[in-house]
């Protein structure tokens, strides 16, 4: 079945890679509508990266710009301070976040293709897993694509070889064995280094955010199971980390925990300053958490 015209095969395992981060945070944002430059900052890309050209290749995932209306309302409360994503509350000069403000139209947004609705709530883990292996089987679709090609050259190219010289055909068939084997080492190395830590670093996020909720809803016994599933994720990544990384992100990760399991026995009559307390903080955590483990596992070489 071919491709639609407004959908580009993308077969870069960066570019791939760069979509998992892309879904996991679109599914997980507190405000479902996402800016392309909060996503560059975020993941660290380079200024000259094409994120709307990622977005706009996948639109199973991702539904590009909003209403007019429903952009100007997100203006006007990011004008009162909030519902802000990080690059606008980053800058302190606060004409100068009002002009970053004023300044974004329906082409720097887009949103989940799960959550187009206005206040629509974070993705469920099964919605979460589905785009991850949606993205995973493009890119074994890339890889068989790649291997079709292969195939069709060393059909043609080795009985005209063996044809010409058997010299020739020796050598042929020694530099398609050393090929072979380095496809075969780097398709080894996706699958022993970027799968499980792919695996781990949503299992874990997910659980943070679950988390977050949970306290929220002052649901104590599923708080405890996202600490024991991110628990788990963590061990599992910690291989991966080297140990000031780790470290790091344990200490960050502990106080996370300590602050969501104060908060949960507060009451629920608390003041608002309390509650904005408690989300300032939280989200701080959840951000530098997010950071420091998707650089350590995605980005460092």
């Amino acid at each position: 079945m071919s491709m639609p015209s407004n959908r580009v095969a993308i077969t870069k395992t960066d570019e791939l890679d760069i979509l998992s981060g892309i879904w996991i945070m679109s599914c997980n944002d507190d405000n479902p509508i996402m800016t392309y430059k909060g996503i560059s900052q975020r993941l660290n890309l380079p200024e000259s990266y094409d994120v709307k050209a990622i977005v706009r290749s996948r639109p199973e995932l991702f539904r590009p710009r909003i209403l007019n209306s429903r952009l100007k309302a997100w203006k006007d409360l990011m004008r009162t301070g909030k519902s802000r994503p990080s690059w606008i509350t980053e800058i302190h000069d606060q004409p100068k976040q009002r002009e970053e403000i004023d300044g974004i139209s329906r082409d720097d947004v887009f949103r989940n293709q799960f959550r187009i609705e206005d206040d629509a709530g974070k993705c469920p883990i099964e919605i979460i897993d589905w785009g991850l292996q949606h993205i995973d089987r493009l890119r074994r679709a890339a890889a068989d694509e790649r291997d079709a090609k292969w195939r069709i050259w060393t059909s043609f190219i080795i009985p005209l070889a063996s044809i010409i010289v058997a010299g020739v055909s020796v050598l042929s068939t020694v530099w398609l064995q050393r090929t072979s084997s380095r496809e075969e080492a780097a398709l080894k190395h996706y699958e022993v280094d970027f799968v499980p830590k792919q695996r781990a670093y949503s299992s874990f996020m997910v659980a943070l955010d679950a988390a977050i909720s949970d306290v929220a809803a002052r649901d104590r016994m599923d708080l405890l199971k996202q600490f024991f599933q991110m628990e788990s994720s963590f061990f599992s990544l910690e291989p991966f980390l080297k140990k000031e990384t780790r470290d790091s992100i344990r200490q960050e990760y502990q106080e996370f925990l300590d602050l969501c399991g104060s908060q949960i026995k507060r009451p629920l009559d608390q003041g608002e300053a309390e509650k904005d307390s408690f989300l300032t903080k939280v989200a701080s955590h959840s951000t530098n958490l997010k950071s420091q483990l998707y650089d350590s596992l995605f980005t460092e070489r």
